[in-house]
């Protein structure tokens, strides 16, 4: 029977665990992390109280007059846990050549879990009109997969000036799924804007200068929508969407943005011995985290934005 001291922390497997990224993946991208002290507590957003106007004339001998920032507590975070373990058997240990590199595998294998359940929770926190009220919808001609008819720029255009005369924040990040993304490299109004471009190739960089925001983001990760033991059928997690958002460069606690990852501790690798299944257990935990909706003014929503 397993006691206590069975169970190790791998320093070795945690930092792989803490470096491991996959590109695909982008859920800590558009919701930035914030590191924070306590597994609970509240995040503050500025109100519009700090777009007044507060006179700032000042008589000789009199003080300067105070203004409110306009921020308070709108919401509170729970940095809830998530792990996942996976096991190693001893005869495929005893196979390899270096016996660390089959928990090395498998540390990597959790932790892609792991991530891939937080990019789920990420797209279906976006891409909710509940949540991100600032939206349209897309169907038909007006989808940007008619290349005839559908206006991917105007759209665009109305979701920077939605953004801008909610927050007064200029959108910098336009977020694609990947089919999208596919869409729009042979789109007929984007080749229109860069064919004079070096080379006149379609990138992330150049399609970002066309929508005029700072960057384009791809999620490109996909998942198996069906439960263990069926025919697998594969989806992209962000589906066929865009968002159109204002990520602040500084995150902090008190900040406007769209959306943060509050982040409680580091996640850890432990690993222990069992010796009735003959394998070594790897669990990828204490990945506290809780992301948030922040500020949906800076965030508008393009639902199915290409046909299926």
């Amino acid at each position: 029977m397993l006691t206590q001291q069975d169970v190790v922390v791998d320093p070795v497997l945690g930092n792989i665990s803490m470096k491991y990224t996959n590109e695909s993946f982008i859920a800590d991208q558009v919701l930035p992390v914030i590191p924070v002290a306590k597994q609970t507590g509240k995040y503050y957003v500025y109100d519009k109280s700090n777009f007044r106007i507060d006179k700032s004339n000042r008589a000789a001998g009199a003080g300067a007059n105070e203004v409110d920032f306009g921020f308070e507590a709108k919401g509170t975070y729970s940095c809830d846990d998530h792990a996942l373990k996976g096991k190693v058997p001893f005869e495929i240990q005893e196979q390899a050549d270096a016996a660390l590199n089959p928990l090395v595998d498998e540390t990597e294998n959790v932790t892609e879990k792991l991530m891939l359940d937080k990019e789920k929770n990420a797209a279906d926190l976006l891409t909710s009109s509940s949540n991100l009220t600032q939206y349209t919808g897309l169907s038909g001609t007006s989808q940007w997969s008619d290349y005839s008819n559908s206006d991917p720029i105007g759209d665009v255009r109305t979701g920077r000036q939605t953004i801008h005369a909610a927050s007064f924040k200029k959108p910098n990040t336009l977020i694609l799924g990947k089919q999208v993304y596919d869409i729009l490299l042979d789109h007929p109004q984007i080749i229109e804007r860069i064919k004079y471009s070096a080379l006149g190739i379609v990138t992330p960089e150049l399609i970002a200068r066309v929508f005029q925001v700072e960057k384009v983001i791809v999620g490109e990760a996909g998942y198996n929508t069906q439960a263990e033991g069926q025919t697998a059928s594969l989806s992209y997690i962000w589906g066929r969407n865009a968002i159109l958002a204002y990520i602040s460069p500084r995150v902090s606690i008190k900040m406007v943005s769209l959306g943060a990852t509050f982040t409680y501790k580091n996640r850890i690798v432990e690993r222990w011995d069992d010796r009735d299944a003959r394998a070594t257990y790897v669990r990828v935990g204490d990945d506290n985290y809780d992301q948030k909706i922040i500020a949906a003014a800076c965030g508008y929503l393009i639902q199915t934005a290409v046909s299926a």
